[in-house]
């Protein structure tokens, strides 16, 4: 049996089609779905437990500190408040544990959740539903502490990245920490291996959430839209994808420049004004509020368009630290980012082979006017390994090597 433990977010994307291709398989799982995760797998008809379901949730200790943690909380939120009360009933009561009840205290007024490292807990749970495979997500509490507990206990784990992994490499690089990393691409592989982890402990199966972008029918749905839009004239079509520029950065001393997403896109409109030859196609992040200035050679791409399409309709694709720059790699698109964001040391793509960096807007036309030659030159793509696919070889290599030294492993197909 696999046990998944994942929270919500892009890491429930990650997991999805891993989980949906093993039922088909019929291999037995269990799936701990934390926050809300358990939304995203109801609505993908998907199976799973939550921190409510565990035996201890009921203690009436638990009960207490997690209601009393969780007043503030709102009764009728994304979360039930059910799951809510046992999540931090559940951690805090690892805390007065560990610590004594007045440094729990501490600590959680200090920390907050941030406080939380359930490896006890965990290894409670592992022993009960005994998994021959645990599978997480690269999160800092309950997955972290969950790839610990395996551990102690000598059940088999894989740790699913799905990104660049910048913070979480301080310790998913530590030695033992998950017999198998599974991430993103070999830039990101050899970040771990420079921290210690062995060649053969880290995979590069990439993100199975991105597997779509290169499938037969999106491919086709991008240029179906290509023709629909009239971008199929012969212009080199941009995309330009934009998000805010907060002027602080959300967790450290950074200061941003909040008028950069704006010159960004005026420096654009610029370029295919005094370029033939030319289109620009705007996209703003679902949490701008701009209003799109219509423009001859300039086009705006609504939100409701999906992401995956829209690549596969354009030749260039520009960024600061959007996704959607890693997205336009993943789809086979050349990718220009402004390295002059706040966010460009969390999303690192020029410093990683995934875009050509930019770090002056003076110098945006000339780079976009280089990348551009090489487009119409490039082969057809090959289509790359499937994701899902290949972190599937990995588990299923770890289950017959369980197999071979236990004699047990539930799968009937």
């Amino acid at each position: 049996m696999i046990l998944f433990i994942t929270y919500g977010g892009g890491h429930a994307a990650l997991v999805a089609p891993i989980i949906k291709e093993l039922i088909y398989q019929e291999v037995d799982l269990v799936v701990l779905a934390l926050t809300t995760a358990g939304n995203y797998f109801k609505e993908q008809g998907i199976d799973f437990i939550g921190y409510k379901d565990m035996i201890e949730a009921s203690d009436i200790t638990v009960q207490n500190w997690g209601k009393l943690l969780a007043i503030d909380v709102p009764s009728n939120g994304t979360i039930s408040i059910e799951e809510t009360i046992a999540y931090l009933g559940l951690n805090f009561r690892e805390l007065v544990v560990k610590h004594g009840e007045q440094q729990a205290i501490d600590l959680y007024a200090k920390y907050g959740r941030q406080a939380f490292l359930p490896v006890e807990l965990m290894k409670n749970f592992l022993s009960k539903i005994k998994p021959d495979l645990l599978i997480a997500t690269n999160s800092p509490r309950s997955e972290r502490a969950a790839i610990m507990a395996a551990r102690e206990l000598n059940i088999p784990s894989m740790c699913l990245v799905d990104l660049f992994a910048l913070q979480e490499v301080q310790w998913i690089g530590q030695d033992g920490y998950a017999d198998k990393i599974c991430v993103l691409n070999e830039s990101v592989r050899q970040m771990f291996i420079k921290h210690g982890r062995q060649p053969h402990e880290t995979v590069v199966t990439g993100n199975p959430a991105f597997d779509m972008l290169n499938t037969q029918e999106t491919k086709l749905a991008g240029l179906k839209l290509k023709q629909s839009r009239g971008w199929d004239d012969g212009k080199i079509n941009i995309l330009w994808a934009s998000q805010p520029e907060p002027a602080k950065h959300p967790f450290n001393d950074k200061v941003g420049d909040s008028t950069l997403p704006r010159r960004i896109e005026q420096e654009l409109r610029s370029f295919v004004a005094k370029h033939d030859g030319f289109r620009l196609i705007v996209r703003y992040h679902p949490s701008e509020t701009e209003l799109f200035m219509p423009q001859e050679m300039v086009e705006f791409s609504p939100v409701n368009e999906k992401v995956a399409v829209v690549l596969n309709a354009v030749d260039v694709v520009i960024v600061t630290a959007s996704t959607v720059g890693l997205e336009a790699s993943i789809a086979g698109r050349k990718v220009i980012s402004i390295d002059t964001s706040i966010f460009t040391e969390d999303a690192p793509y020029s410093t990683m082979g995934i875009s050509t960096g930019v770090e002056d807007l003076d110098a945006l036309s000339l780079v976009i006017l280089k990348v551009s030659k090489s487009i119409r030159a490039l082969p057809e793509r090959e289509q790359l390994p499937n994701a899902t696919n290949l972190i599937l070889s990995q588990i299923h290599s770890i289950l017959n090597k369980n197999k071979d030294l236990h004699g047990s492993y539930s799968c009937t197909k």
